[in-house]
């Protein structure tokens, strides 16, 4: 018997919309530590206030840096546990929506023909 742990895909908009969380928090960070310099440069007055603003509120600032970080992980987490025995599909949390108990675990293992290792 062979246990492989793989990753289950999220949907592609679920994971585009967690780079735009990502690449958000990103430009956050940029802004608030260089930002102001690089706006008062290119003469872009409303951007030097924005990075004001996000220094002057570092509280909120960092709670909504928080917030997007979890909303990006919340995203990409398909909460999937598949258990396939020769390929075959013989449990789903994603259809059953709760974890295998040890007990079926077992029983599944032993209807496919192998020794049961948890005891």
């Amino acid at each position: 018997m062979e246990v492989v742990g793989e990753t289950f895909p999220p949907p592609q908009i679920n994971q585009m919309l967690s780079q735009l969380c990502i690449y958000s928090i990103l430009a956050i960070v940029v802004m608030m530590f260089v930002g102001e310099n690089i706006f008062k440069n290119i003469d872009v007055p409303l951007g030097v206030r924005a990075c004001k603003m996000l220094k002057d509120n570092f509280t909120g600032t960092m709670i909504l840096v928080f917030v997007l970080n979890m909303a990006a992980q919340n995203l990409i987490a398909t909460g999937a546990f598949e258990i396939m025995i020769d390929g075959n599909l013989v449990f789903s949390k994603i259809q059953t929506g709760k974890l295998p108990t040890i007990e079926l675990l077992n029983d599944l293992i032993k209807q496919h023909g192998a020794e049961s290792a948890a005891m």
